[in-house]
């Protein structure tokens, strides 16, 4: 009963130990996210966009530009001629030769991404993760934020968001889009220039 009694309360120890680490990391990811993004008003940089489908055993790749104005202003624009545009209330992309505009609040899913795109760039963790359980993970390069939706149409389709951004910087390096039949959307992000202004 005793030996019982004795590891159940170095379980306890471990696990207030361990808790009181995973908060310690999470405020000195923040304090770094928020401090480094502070005054980033806008970002220029090269994009790659990897899908990954179940029915297919090679990815899908493209290239693009990306540009981000505050407070929520987005363009990916294709090197083939595509592109996604995005407000914190109009989403527009080009297909080809169709384009379709929605409105932000109508599609709950655009709306995730655009607050979690926006939120990367501004620096909000707390908006980052909103709706979501959020566990985080340190390396020598980068900051890691693994996200899975709790509820409502973003849980019944995507299964994990993984974040990863630059520990020099803190700014975007990639994020994947895991959905729940295993396929994937991920972009990385790479020569990053900062306060351009807007210009393209």
């Amino acid at each position: 009963m005793r030996i019982k009694i004795k590891y159940l309360l170095i379980l306890v120890c471990l696990t207030i130990s361990s808790n009181a680490q995973d908060i310690e990391m999470k405020k000195v990811f923040e304090q770094e996210l928020k401090a480094k993004n502070e005054h980033v008003t806008s970002i220029k940089c090269l994009f790659t966009q990897t899908r990954g489908l179940s029915v297919l055993s090679n990815t899908v790749d493209k290239t693009g530009d990306f540009y981000f104005k505050r407070p929520s202003d987005m363009e990916l624009l294709f090197h083939d001629g595509d592109y996604i545009k995005m407000d914190d209330s109009q989403f527009e992309m080009k297909v080809a030769e169709n384009v379709t505009a929605t409105k932000i609040s109508s599609n709950p899913m655009l709306k995730n991404l655009s607050s979690i795109l926006s939120a990367c760039v501004i620096g909000d963790f707390d908006q980052m993760t909103k709706g979501f359980v959020a566990e985080l993970e340190s390396t020598s390069t980068e900051w890691v934020v693994t996200m899975a939706p709790q509820r409502g149409k973003a849980a019944s389709k995507i299964s994990q968001i993984t974040i990863r951004f630059d520990r020099n910087d803190m700014s975007l390096n990639v994020l994947n889009l895991v959905e729940k039949s295993g396929d994937y959307t991920m972009y990385a992000f790479s020569n990053k220039q900062f306060n351009t202004n807007g210009n393209k």
